[in-house]
Order: structure tokens, then sequence, then C-alpha cells
């Protein structure tokens, strides 16, 4: 057997490109594999058997109440922060800030190892410039200060002490703390009932009305229902900056039940988004996500100080569990850079720093651009706010919270929040490369929040359910990670019910309805928000007759089938000799799919016809047009997708069928509407017709467009024809 070679050192290059690509930690690739497996049994033995039996009650009795987690001392966070070195501007490009909670010496050891090799490669991520410093007052910074809160006392950091204005807003933010519930190690017998219910999706429905709401859906693991929110939610240095960014007000009334679900650790799937409440749901979730992250960072903390007290006394402690395999805890996913400028930029205000770095190469990357076209201006207003600023699709950004210094474009296993979108995230763990396949850093993320999942879908929603699959997996490497301090739960691989999912959509959809059916599974239990629609069918204008057709399918997964089987021999020969009575048609459908097939389909059988999808350009879509228009060609065929990405105005429209009705509900109107604004006023509405195809299972499409009070008629009587004019 020939010996085994020495592992060849990655050239300066190869690195760099690894952490381009993604491998956040390449370093770790040069040594041998860890096993994992006898690092977390050995964890797991020290503290017990498994707890954790999935779908089992435990038979020991109850474990009694640990105390609270009570914050520490003034004096002893202080200790605890004094002895953490603050790295200054002049140190920031050789800045090796590591994971600050490790102790003990195999950890320190291997941070000096890698701050030794990595020197002359830099930090940032996917970056060869220098390490940026941008300070946000000029004023010399002071000697780093308590970072916790006493939650006991209620006595607050000196620097975010409140005013007299401020004396009614403490009141509002005092009471327990649902969080440490949620992640305790508890091993009683309820969280063992949570368990099982979570995992066998035994989940206990009830109906709710929320004044602001509406209808929505309650998923209960145990009898309590909604709790009561909590009466002191926020860390306190999190109150004013809050306000400030608020536009200096409290919670709204729209803010404060949506807060008190994600504080509740529920995950939530709202489908209610709009434009008009997009800065409310955006300070909601960012506000949530920045409040999860500094408990957690300060629990971890004190814990350094409880430890290193008790080595300095020689007392044993005992356990101090507080943390997961790798150091991020929360991923926000978007869809475009203009999106997640707009949530950073709400994170640095809530995290009010004293420095944060990079934040002049974030203003170029993902701010908006100084000559932005006016192009945009002509298009309906929900098109201008979702293309506004930078569209880029492809990012990944990670917030590193220090001390008072928030440090942007951190490489993901020093970070504490990511932001990024799925495609640019699975340019990391879906690489084709094994080397550069990475997502070992998703292994403990404790909140997921994807916002805009409306927008997703018109991008890639298998980049989505890719990252779903790739959260809260054991890790191949340990990445020097202190198993003594990692959760019981996370050990046992309990960590995905330890997860808070939330999905943010103008409207509901199968492919979000399987995400919360598979992936959200908190212990917390789960809310469905269930609107009432009026249909956006009263914003068509046009005096035109509008005929809906139900397709009878025989079941779900021959749908698509029985659909174009039914268009092709009875639709499609009607629409030919429409040709004869000059009418020029469109023919909408929503799935690209669909599309592909129309057009192979009309393509084989010889059709005078035009296709305009997404992927067509602009010069090919204007011939298009200009052909459909001067009557060189009678059918067009359009999707979804190039309506959402270009909203064409097409011209000349006598007719318009949708092959299926569309996602967005609006878009119904809009194109119905271009049957009276692309004729002229002579035109006569005789010659003008809106013809509609539906199945029984377009449920949720047909209720956005007809309302909901009509939506169970037309989807379950014998009628299969119904007429709106």
């Amino acid at each position: 057997m020939p010996p085994s070679k020495k592992p060849r050192r990655p050239t300066r290059r190869e690195l760099q490109q690894l952490k381009e690509y993604g491998e956040l930690d390449p370093l770790s690739s040069m040594g041998g594999d860890n096993d994992l497996d006898v690092l977390i049994g050995n964890a797991i033995s020290k503290s017990g058997s498994s707890r954790f039996s999935g779908s089992s009650l435990s038979t020991k009795p109850a474990a009694t109440t640990k105390p609270s987690l009570a914050l520490d001392s003034d004096e002893e966070e202080e200790k605890e922060e004094g002895e953490e070195e603050f790295v200054g501007a002049e140190d920031a490009e050789m800045e090796d800030e590591g994971d600050d909670d490790a102790i003990i010496g195999a950890s320190v050891a291997a941070s000096k190892r890698i701050q030794a090799e990595a020197a002359t490669d830099g930090e940032d991520q996917g970056s060869d410039s220098e390490y940026e410093v941008d300070k946000v007052d000029n004023s010399e910074l002071p000697e780093d200060e308590d970072e916790g809160d006493n939650d006991d006392n209620g006595d607050d950091d000196d620097d975010y002490s409140n005013t007299e204005q401020d004396s009614k807003t403490k009141e509002v933010y005092e009471g327990g703390d649902f969080m440490e519930s949620h992640f305790a190690d508890d091993d009683s017998e309820s969280m063992h009932r949570k368990l099982a219910v979570a995992t066998q999706k035994e989940y206990k429905t009830s109906m709710a009305n929320d004044p602001m709401f509406g209808p929505m859906v309650l998923y209960n693991t145990s009898d309590e229902g909604l709790k009561e929110p909590n009466r002191r939610p926020l860390k306190q240095r999190l109150v004013k900056p809050f306000h400030k960014v608020n536009k200096g007000g409290d919670f709204t009334e729209f803010q404060r039940p949506f807060f008190s679900w994600l504080d509740q650790y529920r995950d939530v799937v709202f489908t209610a988004r709009s434009s008009g409440r997009e800065d409310e749901i955006t300070t909601a979730y960012a506000l949530h996500a920045m409040n999860h992250v500094m408990k957690a960072r300060d629990r971890e903390r004190k814990n350094n100080a409880k430890l290193a007290k008790a080595h300095a006394s020689g007392k044993d402690v005992g356990e101090l569990r507080d943390r997961g395999f790798t150091r991020p805890r929360v991923l926000i996913l978007l869809p475009f850079r203009n999106s997640a400028y707009n949530v950073v930029k709400k994170l640095l205000k809530l995290a009010s720093a004293e420095q944060e770095l990079n934040s002049s190469r974030f203003e170029k990357e993902y701010g908006p651009s100084e000559d932005e076209s006016n192009a945009n201006k002509r298009k309906p207003a929900d098109y201008q706010n979702t293309f506004a600023g930078n569209i880029d699709d492809a990012f990944r950004i990670g917030l590193q919270l220090h001390h008072r210094t928030v440090k942007l474009y951190s490489e993901f296993y020093r970070t504490d929040i990511i932001v990024a979108s799925p495609i640019g995230l699975r340019m990391t763990t879906g690489a084709q490369s094994g080397d550069r396949k990475d997502y070992d850093f998703l292994s403990s993320i404790e909140l997921v929040i994807v916002d805009q999942c409306d927008v997703l879908l018109m991008q890639n929603w298998d980049h989505v359910s890719h990252l779903f699959s790739c959260l809260n997996l054991t890790p191949k490497k340990d990445h020097g990670c202190d198993f003594s301090r990692v959760h019981n739960w996370a050990l046992e691989g309990m960590a995905q019910y330890r997860r808070q999912t939330v999905m943010i959509s103008e409207y509901m959809t199968p492919e979000i309805q399987a995400v919360f059916n598979n992936n959200c599974r908190s212990l917390e239990g789960k809310i469905r928000i269930k609107p009432v629609y009026h249909g956006t069918i009263t914003n068509v204008v046009a005096q035109v007759p509008q005929i809906f057709k139900r397709v009878a399918v025989n079941r779900l997964a021959s749908a698509a089938d029985d659909r174009f089987a039914h268009f092709t021999e009875n639709v499609l020969p009607e629409l030919e000799k429409s040709i004869k009575n000059e009418k020029h048609t469109v023919i909408f459908t929503a799935s690209y799919f669909d599309f592909v097939r129309l057009r192979n389909h009309l393509k084989d059988k010889g059709h005078a016809f035009v296709a305009i999808s997404e992927y067509s350009t602009r010069s090919e879509a204007m011939r298009a047009r200009i052909k459909f228009f001067e009557g060189e060609i009678n059918f067009v065929l359009y999707n979804e997708r190039a309506h959402f990405y270009h909203r064409y105005p097409i011209k000349g429209i006598n007719n318009i069928v949708f092959y299926s009705l569309p996602d967005h509900s609006h878009y119904y109107s809009e194109l119905v509407n271009l049957l009276l604004t692309s004729n002229d006023s002579t035109a006569s509405a005789d010659k003008l017709s809106c013809t509609v195809f539906y199945t029984k299972y377009d449920q949720l499409k047909v209720e956005r467009i007809v309302g909901t009070n009509l939506a169970s008629q037309l989807l379950s009587s014998e009628r299969a024809q119904y007429t709106f004019a």
C-alpha cells in the first residue's frame, strides 16, 4: 500500500477562489477530517443519555424547573467585557476577532493558526480590497462598556438610559422572555409532548380572527394557543434605535400583533404583503432578528464571564450550553440587492454601532445608482417599487456584531446574520465542485426569514427549496466548535424543531404551502394568515364579457395534461376560426412549462404566432409586438414572468385567452384592460372578448381574482361556465 501523501497546501489564489465561491473555511480542508460523530457522542455522554426521542414520551419524571436565566450583575459583565480587547480602526485590516467565546486551549490555538495562515489573504468574503473601516463619528471611541441588560432590576446601560419621554416605554418592555424557554435544554414531559406533535405533524388546528389581519389558522403543539404578548420583548438598548427606525413611534397597530407572533417563536406564513405595509413589515422582522442575536450573544458573553470566574477560583459551574455548532443564527432571504440594502440599513440603525466596517463598500455594491433610468416611471407603481435601485439577484453578505462594532462582509463562520438571495447562497451550498460546496454554516440557523416570496417565485423557487434542505444538518467539520457549549437538542439532531421560519408574500401558492407543511416545524406551533379577498375583477374597466370555463380534470397529477388536451382539441380550433373575423389573440400562461409546451405545439402545427417570454430580448419582443399589431401574425403567446419583468404594452388585442390564471391577481385586470387601451376609441365591444380556463385545483388563484365569496361557487357548483360583464 503506497504511503499516504501529505495534503497539499492551497495556493493564495486557490484560497481566494475558495472564499469567493463560498468555501468560507478553506484552511480547515488542509487537515484531516474530524470524526464529528465521536465528538458529538462524547458531548452527549457528558450530559447524559439522549433526551429527545422524537415521537415517544419520556418515562422519566418531569424535570424540575430550571432557574430563570437572569442576567448577571453589571460588575460581572464589565469584567468579562474588559477581558476582550477592542480592535481599533488601525488594526482592522489584520483583525481576527475569531470566536470570542472560545475559552479552551484548542480553540485558541486554532484561532491563532487560522490568523497566521490567512492574514496575507484578508478576511473579506470574495474581495481583494483592503479591509475598510467607516466610523459613525469622528470622536475617539470609549472603552468597552457593559453590553448586557440587567433585566431583573431594570438598570440600563449608561449609553441607553431612558429619558423622561421614554418612561412610559420602559413600562411596556417588561415581562417574561419567550426566547429563553424556547431554546432552553428542557427535558420536561411537556417538551416531549410538543416534540411528538411536531415530528408527527399532529397539530391541534383552530381558527382565530384578528382585528387587524382577519381570519388565521393556528397550528398548536399544546393546549395553550396564542400566548399573551411579552410586555418587555426587546433588549433595552434596542428601544431607542427602534423608535428612530419606526419614525419616532412605538409599534403600530399592524406591527404589534405581527411582532408578538415572531416573539413567541411560532412559524409564521403571512400572505397579505403589500407595498403600503412594506416598511412596517421589514422593520418588525429586522427588529426581531437583531433582538434575537443580541440576546443570544449577551448570554454567551455572560457565560464566558462565569466560566472565567469559576476557572480562576477553581470551582465548577456545571454545563453552560448556549450555542449551536457554528456561529450564524439568522438567515434572511431576499430577491434583489435593493431589498437587501433596505433591510441591512435597518439592521445597522437598530444596532446603533459606533463603528461600521466596510459600509462604504456596501453602499457602492448595494446602494442605488446615481443615474437611474426614468423608463420605469411609465410602469405601474408595484413595478417601480420592485425594480427600483440595484436589482442584481446574486448576492450574499454577512453581518457580525462585536461590542459596539458591526462588520459587513464578514466570513460566514464568524457571522451572526446572513442576508442573501437564494441563487447567491446556492452558489455556495449547491456548487458542483465538492471543494467549493459548503453548507456547514447553516447548521445552527435559529431564525429564517423569507421575504417577498412572490418575487422569489418569479425567479426560481427550486433554489429556496434547496436551501431549506441544507438547514440544520450536522456539519461535516467541527470548525473549532466547543461541543461542551452546544445545546443538547442540537447535538441530538433536533435543531430543526427549534428553528423559527417566517415567510412573507403577497399571496399564497402551492410552493409556499409545501414549505409550510414540510419545513416549518417549530415546537411553539405555526400561524397561517388566511386573507379574505374582494377580487381584482372589480378593477376591470373594459366593458368586455369575461367567460370563466372550468376544465374537467381527473386528479391533481394529471391536471396539466388534461388542461393541455382540452385546449388543443377544443379551444385552439375555435381560435383559428376567429382569425377570419380579424381577431388578434393573446394566449396567456402562468407556468413557463405550459408556455414551452404550447409553443412547441403551435410550432409543430404550423401556426403563425410569436412567443414573448422573460428570455426574449427587448428587440425580439418589440418586433413581435409590431408584427402582431400590423396583422402579420394573429397569435401572441405570453407568460407571467415576461409580464412581471417587463410589462409589455401589447397593442391591437381583440381577444385574450387565459390558458391559466396568473398568480399575481392584479395582472388579470391589467391584461384585460389592455383590450381597451390597446385599441382605438372606435373599436366596438362586440369584437372584444376574454376567456379564462381554470380547474378545481386553482382555488388560490380563482379566489384572489373573483373574490372569496364567489370562488367556492365557481369551483364546486354543477355549472362549468360563468360570465362576468
